[in-house]
């Protein structure tokens, strides 16, 4: 069950393709086994394993208890338990002993079973890396085939040519996305700049290199056609603005204007008021021409007010609306600006996957160049990141190893030179 660590400091296997079509098999017909099946009674407990616990001498079903980080589970009746480290049987006889010792039970029939072990974790040069459930006598071997197999077909020259093409055409499409980023890149810098065409300048002299520049010129095109459609844009959208401000400023000037006339209407009707007040004091006109004397110097003093009213309002619009003309090129700016980062990031991201690839399509083709002259089949590396009680340690193992729940496994393609080390 334990792994055995070699002496050397890499252990190099060959690979065929009928272990992993082998491999995969075992895998699926592992993956459907129950977990609960398992009664591993040599198993040495872990941190994170879930065992199964069934108390024969009662009618209660079999409950589920996961070992804590403190090693210990919380058991029926008696709490925590300690049992990492220790086999399934002796577990099953310590828990046993425990509720004999207390009284609980004088000699209980109990079942003790792994219902789920910790996951493993396959990475590196596999197909579909990440983690898979673990069962158990599980190998490296059958947990590469898990994770679909080595990322670079073995002895297998159709499967080569046919993973070539595949990597030529990722390829082709990074080519393609990034000539399209960079002419991205150089609009938005064109926009900033109020030119009216993207030039192959703008785009940053560091990548320049990494870029094609023919497809850059073809995507350059449907660019600036974006530049004069959001120029355009940009240009009625500002005219409507500064209308409306013009329009605004208009309207207050005329507010401005019938509140000079009504200024003066209103200091006329209030003369009149007096001049009535003293007509009739000396009763030479009617009491009633008074009333109606002031009833109009009210109302003209109420329509000043209003208007006084209208041309705040007036004032606090086109403020508004200046405001919104102003930020307008600012606002356009800053999304040119943020634009332009995303560009820049998205550029770099596929430069980096375009490496990974290339270098991927290198060692692929060393293998097909070595296969041609050389009875040469590919080489894995197996290690082995595990966690013991002395914290993580690092093993080089075999195909065949067996590995434990919690296991980390990293699978490396050595490439063909590495034989000549040797």
């Amino acid at each position: 069950m334990f792994l055995i660590a070699r002496s050397h400091p890499f252990f190099i296997a060959p690979v065929r393709n009928w272990v992993w079509a082998a491999c995969m098999l075992v895998a699926t017909l592992g993956a459907a086994m129950p977990a609960s099946a398992a009664t591993l009674d040599a198993y040495l407990i872990n941190v994170g394993d879930e065992l199964e616990l069934d108390i024969l001498d009662d009618n209660d079903p079999p409950q589920r208890f996961t070992v804590g980080r403190d090693g210990a589970v919380q058991l029926p009746f008696i709490g925590g338990l300690e049992v990492v480290s220790n086999t399934v049987s002796d577990a099953r006889r310590m828990i046993q002993a425990a509720y004999v010792d207390r009284e609980i039970f004088v000699d209980p029939l109990i079942e003790l079973s792994i219902a789920s072990f910790r996951p493993i974790s396959v990475l590196g040069d596999v197909r579909t890396p990440g983690n898979y459930d673990y069962q158990p006598f599980m190998t490296a071997e059958q947990a590469v085939g898990m994770a679909g197999g080595p990322s670079i077909s073995a002895n297998n020259e159709e499967a080569r040519v046919l993973e070539r093409r595949s990597l030529e055409g990722s390829l082709n499409t990074i080519e393609f996305d990034l000539a399209l980023l960079a002419a991205q890149f150089a609009r938005a810098q064109a926009q900033l700049k109020g030119n009216d065409s993207a030039v192959w300048t703008d785009v940053p002299q560091t990548i320049r290199p990494g870029i094609d520049r023919e497809l850059f010129d073809e995507h350059r095109i449907e660019e600036d056609r974006i530049i004069a459609l959001e120029a355009q844009d940009a240009t009625t959208r500002r005219k409507l603005l500064t209308d409306a401000v013009s329009e605004s400023e208009n309207r207050i000037s005329l507010l401005e204007q019938q509140e000079v006339v009504l200024t003066e209407v209103l200091t006329i009707t209030r003369g009149e008021v007096t001049r009535v007040r003293t007509l009739a004091d000396r009763g030479l006109i009617p009491k009633n021409e008074v009333t109606t004397t002031e009833l109009r110097a009210s109302q003209a003093d109420n329509q000043l007010l209003q208007l006084r009213e209208e041309r705040s309002a007036a004032r606090v619009q086109l403020a508004e609306l200046s405001g919104r003309l102003s930020q307008f090129d600012a606002e356009r700016e800053k999304q040119l600006l943020t634009e332009q980062q995303r560009f820049l990031s998205e550029i770099k991201k596929a430069l980096s996957t375009r490496a990974s690839l290339q270098d991927r399509m290198r060692l692929l083709q060393q293998w097909m160049n070595a296969a041609s002259g050389l009875q040469t089949e590919l080489l894995l590396q197996y290690q082995v990141r595990r966690r013991d009680g002395a914290g993580i340690s690092t093993l080089t193992i075999t195909p065949s190893d067996e590995l434990l729940p919690g296991d980390l496994l990293v699978i490396v393609v050595k490439s063909p030179e590495s034989l000549d080390d040797k």
